[in-house]
């Protein structure tokens, strides 16, 4: 006769070098967002995140190695990128990100005219600042911006590695491949990460003051967060901090602030962005996939509490049951 337990033992491992298979799906996915008219292809990739972490989560008997196989391969991968140039280039952020500090207080008064090489081809970058203040200085002087914001996706990783779920789904490789090609997102979610996520004590209210002054959608996320908690003393003293942060480039120029700060518009003209361009930009979608994953369980609760109310039970009651004849 076979032996049922070792095969009970073996299903997990095999579930496991499955999501590992299906995390690797997203590559080919990621590299497919570059081509015209298939940027939609972020939202299976999202997709697939999500079932990854939920998969990991829910794996009975879950291997000690699997997920941190799976970090280890996409560091591996994010590093190779950065070195090689492979899957790289997907952005002018490694770049432009530092070299706006240079402007000093004309942040969001003057442009930038940047030239410069990427993996032999050159480029010229003329654009003016369109985040908050802090961003631009968020850098480690002399080293190449891609590693500050690999080393960022890392770091939050190991904050969160005791949460199966968001530690596998922020492992999953398209997420350290954007890391590596130096998308500056990842510095505020590092710092959302130690505000509202870790107990991190004081650190945590420094971090969330930080996060405050780096990129806008770590604002929304965080005065939504406290709204969301009923914390509306402090959602009001987040919108403030924003404020303080940009008061005094406001003071210089308004429209400036209002143009490229508000409307995040980098040109000399002062227009909003179309939906399309903030529905299916890649490094967009780090932001809710970041939500989802780091406030996973509460989520699904609110989502249950709500249906238990306005579901169709609770719109119909419960079922009479016929009297007796």
């Amino acid at each position: 006769m076979g032996d049922p337990g070792g095969s009970a033992g073996r299903r997990p491992v095999a579930m496991a070098f499955a999501l590992l298979l299906l995390a690797g799906a997203t590559v080919p996915l990621l590299v497919g967002t570059t081509f015209p008219g298939l940027t939609i292809l972020i939202l299976p990739i999202v997709g697939v995140t999500a079932v990854v972490a939920y998969g990991f989560q829910r794996l009975p008997s879950r291997p000690a190695w699997a997920i941190p196989a799976l970090a280890v391969a996409a560091a591996a991968l994010g590093a190779a990128s950065v070195l090689t140039g492979a899957l790289n280039g997907l952005s002018d952020e490694p770049y432009s990100t530092p070299a706006y500090s240079s402007l000093g207080w004309a942040l969001y008064t003057q442009p930038i005219h940047l030239t410069y090489v990427q993996y032999g081809a050159s480029h010229l970058e003329s654009s003016y600042y369109v985040y908050l203040p802090l961003l631009t200085w968020a850098q480690v002087p002399g080293l190449d911006y891609r590693w500050v914001s690999l080393g960022a996706w890392a770091v939050t990783f190991y904050a969160v590695r005791k949460d199966p779920f968001a530690s596998a789904g922020w492992a999953v490789p398209w997420i350290p491949l954007l890391a590596a090609n130096g998308q500056n997102d990842f510095v505020p979610l590092l710092a959302l990460t130690a505000a509202l996520v870790v107990p991190a004590g004081r650190w945590g209210r420094l971090a969330e003051i930080a996060a405050l002054g780096l990129k806008q959608f770590a604002n929304v996320i965080d005065v939504g967060y406290h709204l969301v908690r009923r914390q509306y003393a402090r959602a009001l003293i987040a919108v403030g901090i924003s404020a303080a942060f940009l008061l005094p480039f406001a003071w210089l120029d308004p429209g400036a602030v209002y143009c490229h700060v508000l409307l995040g518009d980098p040109t000399n003209g002062c227009a909003a962005h179309s939906a399309g361009f903030l529905l299916f930009k890649r490094n967009y979608w780090l932001y809710p996939t970041w939500v989802g994953l780091m406030f996973a369980r509460p989520i699904v609760g609110w989502a249950r509490a709500t249906w238990g109310r306005w579901g169709p039970k609770a719109v119909t009651g419960p079922a009479t049951r016929r009297p007796p004849r």
